[in-house]
């Protein structure tokens, strides 16, 4: 409590100390103002004030001139009597025309100094309240404090995965370059040209990338595959957008016999960008559908179709048949058993499952498959730090395969493991 005491103390005072000057050190503005108002109209040309200011000397020479006229005989005393009767009848007026300017111009100043002041004030009390509003929603006086000593860990953690992410970069740059100098002696190399494509898209340099993989569509005879990788160039580079020439490239590889997903997905993907969530959904749920279980990108397909379902109302219930598909997995005594258990039974299966793969592959890591099972498994699980140090881990692991590598990468944009 006592924390909380002295930091409003400090406010009010800091709130005091801001305000004074414009409320308190007004008045002391306008008064000054008023005491010299007759020297800063002397500085005005042409003002009211400054036209008085003349007229008064002027009436104060004349009185002046009438006693120098008297010395020298020029007027009578009774000439001289009505002369200055006369001047002193136009000080008299002209001090009290000073006396009814001089309040109109303070009145003036002071209703023009009001809004100023007004709205000065209410930015600092809007300033101060959005403090204390922000203070109450983000700040904690009681956290303690975390010293760098404690930190070692998180520290080493962070480094680590900086330096995982550099070399992988590395080794995708040291590929590039290798690809490169092999397409120059050997330009038919379709297999260079694809990894070269890869390599750069796994750089996150999908245009380079284009003329790649569009050089493997020319040499393949405009195979399905890398139509559809190319395809993929198109959109990356268009920020996902899907325009006119990846549609019609995608449009031609559907026609092929590839059976690459990213045809599907990106055809059900411009479906749903030109407000046609229906059709995106249904060839979703077809390509979910007819996926083995242990796709990779499953995982993300679904959560697609989740998306728009719910998002335009659709009804999906029964049509998804995952499940049915899997080609690799628990037996069916194992599902059945699974059936009869608790959901947290089941989640501690599912647990004992994926902690024992990744247990193998600690042992064992030269295994790119379980190294993309694992990273989908975390993911599934919403475990996506996990997630990120299996990718981390197997991009250390085959930092001498840049196909590898580009695999990875691919599929952890897929499943949606955010970058470093």
């Amino acid at each position: 409590m006592t924390i909380w005491i002295v930091l409003g103390a400090i406010t009010l005072l800091l709130a005091g100390f801001i305000l004074w000057p414009i409320f308190g050190g007004n008045r002391k503005a306008g008064s000054d103002e008023a005491s010299d108002a007759s020297s800063a109209s002397a500085l005005e040309d042409g003002s009211p004030e400054n036209e008085l200011s003349r007229d008064l000397a002027v009436y104060r020479d004349q009185l002046s001139e009438i006693d120098r006229d008297i010395e020298r005989g020029v007027l009578s005393a009774e000439q001289a009597d009505a002369a200055r009767t006369e001047v002193q009848r136009r000080i008299l007026a002209a001090d009290q025309r000073i006396k009814k300017q001089q309040p109109t111009d303070t009145i003036e100043q002071t209703s023009a100094n009001k809004p100023v002041r007004a709205i000065a004030a209410g930015f600092i009390v809007l300033f101060i309240a959005g403090g204390f509003g922000l203070y109450l929603d983000l700040g904690n006086p009681t956290m303690p404090d975390r010293p760098i000593t404690s930190r070692t860990d998180e520290i080493n953690a962070v480094r680590m995965a900086q330096t995982a992410d550099e070399d992988r970069q590395s080794v995708l740059n040291r590929a590039v370059s290798d690809l490169s100098q092999r397409l120059l002696e050997n330009p038919d190399d379709l297999r260079a040209w694809e990894l070269l494509g890869a390599s750069l898209m796994a750089l996150g340099r999908p245009e380079e990338a284009q003329t790649a993989f569009l050089e493997t569509v020319k040499r393949s005879g405009r195979d399905g595959d890398y139509l559809a990788m190319y395809a993929e160039s198109l959109i990356r580079s268009n920020n996902g957008q899907i325009n006119t020439t990846a549609r019609g490239v995608l449009r031609e590889a559907e026609k092929t016999d590839s059976t690459d997903p990213r045809i599907q997905f990106y055809l059900g993907l411009a479906d749903a960008q030109e407000g046609n969530v229906g059709a995106a959904v249904d060839r979703w749920i077809a390509l979910a559908n007819g996926a083995p279980g242990d796709a990779p990108w499953l995982p993300m397909v679904v959560g697609r179709i989740n998306e728009a379902a719910l998002a335009q109302g659709i009804d999906i219930e029964g049509r998804l048949n995952i499940a049915e598909n899997t080609s690799t997995g628990p037996s069916q005594e194992d599902i059945a058993a699974a059936q009869e258990m608790t959901p947290e039974e089941q989640q501690q299966m599912i647990m004992s499952m994926v902690n024992g793969l990744a247990e193998r592959l600690e042992a064992e890591p030269n295994n790119p498959d379980g190294w993309a099972r694992l990273m989908q498994a975390y993911m599934v699980l919403g475990r996506e730090d996990d997630a990120k140090a299996a990718f981390e881990k197997a991009s250390t692991v085959f930092a001498d395969q840049p196909e590898l590598i580009a695999r990875f990468d691919s599929l952890a944009q897929e499943i949606g493991i955010s970058a470093n």
